[in-house]
């Protein structure tokens, strides 16, 4: 196990700027997940630290030596794919001694029938079962190490390459949206074999995904990519909680947050929709804000008769059993708003149905026109409106 650490890693196609030198520091052990939309970088930054792909500029390092000239190969990196890519003409047993066999028996070592006699084919090749069979018991495969993988489920595919993987003992674990085949249930109980995984193993897992919710079940940290840039790196609940960048406040968290215009008096204090926030911003701090809330930051009805609420007309509701979410539009109409209501409530609501809703002002995130996160403070006891 060792420390990567990245610096002005930039990466450019053409005119194409990919990555926008990234800088980041990734803990020997660490669960780590680069998190983004689709097309954002993540996945070219992990093939670069991979050595699949070659940066433009900047470096990479591993234990603290730079690797930008070493090879793929001699990184002692472990790559899992989406695709998984495993040989579909062996079996379990055979994808997952593939890579000790060629990395520890010598081309002669390695032929079918007479390598098995050569001096010391033997010795390794038992070193190699053992190590196969402990790897089969941690990822619970034994049962399947005669299959071949077109007899195997998708959640079994995964287990096969995790344990390709793994029989190398490599410093880190790359993976690039390995889940993401399988279907919402299997991510569901994969995430959670995952995390156990990785706790067991004690191994730095470098994971890539544009889905927010593994990077926020399964992460010691995760980095959120947007246009090629970090914006933020920040233990998951840190990054939902207080995200520094309006994209990230966007991005992280379902369904979204509410997003709307705010208005700034002469003093710095912010109203929504002539709802007085009781907060305000440095007067001379932004021209233009907008302010946030979760949908959980709401309440529907007079919950909090000491606020005015704001008129919500809905359009939608999703029934999620444990919970509600009521989709409406306020005033006009040219705002929508999510809410997050109890089933006892929800399910009264109706389509078309008026309601008063009110945000927890203690909650609001505001962002100036730059995307960045402002810091709101309370107004003096007799400035609230």
């Amino acid at each position: 196990m060792a420390h990567i650490a990245l610096s002005g890693i930039r990466k450019s196609f053409d005119e194409t700027d990919v990555l926008k030198g990234i800088d980041l520091s990734i803990s020997t052990g660490e669960f780590i997940t680069l998190v983004g939309p689709s097309g954002c970088g993540k996945s070219t930054l992990l093939r670069i630290i991979a050595g699949l792909e070659t940066q433009t500029s900047g470096d990479v390092a591993i234990a603290d030596e730079v690797v930008n000239k070493v090879r793929p190969s001699h990184r002692n990196l472990a790559m899992v794919f989406q695709s998984y890519a495993l040989y579909p003409h062996l079996t379990v047993r055979g994808n997952i001694e593939t890579p000790l066999k060629l990395r520890d028996l010598s081309h002669l070592q390695r032929l079918p029938f007479f390598g098995r006699w050569m001096m010391g084919a033997r010795q390794k090749q038992q070193a190699i079962d053992t190590l196969v069979n402990e790897v089969a018991e941690i990822l619970k495969i034994e049962s399947l190490m005669e299959r071949k993988p077109g007899q195997l489920s998708g959640g079994q595919r995964q287990r096969v390459a995790l344990g390709r993987a793994m029989v190398r003992k490599p410093v880190a674990f790359l993976m690039d949206e390995p889940l993401s085949n399988l279907d919402a249930a299997l991510r569901v109980h994969m995430r959670a074999e995952l995390a156990e995984l990785h706790r067991r193993l004690g191994i730095t897992f470098i994971y890539v995904t544009h889905d927010q919710a593994e990077a926020l079940t399964m992460s010691d940290r995760m980095a959120v990519m947007m246009d090629g840039e970090l914006l933020q790196v920040g233990a998951p609940s840190d990054v939902y909680k207080n995200p520094i960048d309006r994209r990230v406040a966007e991005f992280v968290g379902s369904p979204r947050i509410n997003i709307l215009p705010a208005e700034k008096g002469a003093d710095g204090s912010l109203s929504v929709l002539g709802l007085s926030l009781n907060q305000c911003v440095e007067a001379g701090e932004a021209q233009d804000v907008v302010v946030g809330f979760r949908p959980e930051h709401t309440s529907i009805g007079p919950a909090a008769r000491e606020f005015k609420g704001l008129q919500l007309t809905v359009t939608h509701k999703e029934n999620l059993g444990s919970e509600f979410f009521v989709h409406g539009h306020l005033g006009d109409g040219k705002h929508p708003y999510v809410t997050r209501a109890e089933p006892s409530i929800g399910e009264s609501v109706s389509i078309g149905d008026i309601l008063i809703v009110t945000p927890d002002r203690r909650k609001a995130l505001a962002f100036g026109a730059d995307n960045r996160r402002l810091t709101l403070k309370g107004l003096e006891i007799g400035e609230a409106a």
